[in-house]
């Protein structure tokens, strides 16, 4: 059995307070795009899961042991659902990882609903429940790739999730990666203090972009409602993805932002055609350049 495990990005991110215990809470809105990792199952010898990984970026080695993201979401699955039966999972990597892509979270879920299909098991709610218990404790963005939807609104710390109905496919998109991580602890660490009016104001931002979206407007209305927080956050790092924004603007994308706490970077195109001249464009750098575009 194959599962394809999408990408994300986020058109809107506040980081809205603290909790005592450490995390952060957001409002974020989630959009899957066509950039996938595939995981592979199939039934094998023993009584435990195994993982191999192929990285088709060849970029920092990733771990393949109970550390990983996967094995950790077969392993709870495993102890939730009392499965006794060896499987093999092969993880092929196509979404850059500490990208703000989501592709470690959405490999989690890809696995927790792979299992489930694999050994037949019928998702009932209370089952599904379950499932987004195991999700959260994984990570803060495993709950949304549970839901087979393509936009969803995020609160508490990503897991409270309402989804959006959005009938105009967005424009496309070009999605640059510049090659090296953004760590996402740090990147939250190095946020400048906010007023609580600030943060009002631009969560009242995210209803007039979430509205525009609805009416299928142009980019040109609702790309200057897209917002990331992070961006602010005082980290070197983060320089380097300022620059990479300002590059990606200049070759004509709209509506440009960092995704997640970075490092990756995407804008809006109005054609297929427009899009291609704006990576060609891209071509000096030394980066990954997607020309794809949101699900839907």
């Amino acid at each position: 059995m194959k599962v394809q495990c999408p990408a994300k990005v986020n058109l809107f991110l506040e980081v809205t307070g603290r909790r005592k215990d450490g995390y952060h809470t957001l409002s974020t809105l989630f959009v899957r795009i066509n950039i996938y990792d595939v995981l592979e199952l199939v039934f094998a010898g023993g009584s435990k899961p195994t993982l191999e990984i192929v990285d088709e970026l060849h970029a920092a080695p990733l771990s393949a042991g109970p550390d990983n993201l996967v094995m950790r979401a077969a392993e709870a699955f495993y102890r939730a659902f009392r499965v006794g039966v060896g499987v093999k999972m092969t993880l092929t990597k196509r979404i850059p990882m500490g990208a703000g892509l989501g592709g470690g979270s959405s490999d989690a879920a890809g696995t927790l609903l792979g299992l489930a299909k694999l050994f037949q098991i019928d998702l009932t709610a209370a089952r599904r429940k379950r499932l987004h218990a195991i999700a959260a404790k994984l990570g803060a963005d495993v709950p949304f790739f549970l839901k087979d939807v393509n936009y969803c609104l995020a609160t508490g710390i990503g897991d409270r999730l309402k989804t959006l109905k959005i009938h105009k496919s967005l424009p496309y998109m070009v999605l640059v990666w510049p090659g090296f991580p953004s760590p996402t602890a740090n990147v939250y660490q190095a946020l400048p203090p906010r007023r609580r009016s600030e943060i009002l104001t631009r969560l009242s931002q995210l209803d007039r972009l979430v509205r525009s979206l609805k009416r299928g407007r142009s980019v040109e209305e609702w790309g200057g409602f897209l917002f990331n927080r992070l961006e602010q956050a005082e980290l070197p790092v983060l320089t380097d993805v300022a620059q990479a924004r300002r590059i990606l603007a200049a070759a004509g994308a709209k509506g440009v932002r960092m995704s997640g706490s970075g490092s990756s970077v995407f804008g809006f195109v109005s054609s297929h055609a427009e899009g291609e001249k704006v990576v060609r464009r891209l071509q000096a750098y030394p980066w990954k350049v997607y020309l794809t575009s949101c699900h839907g």
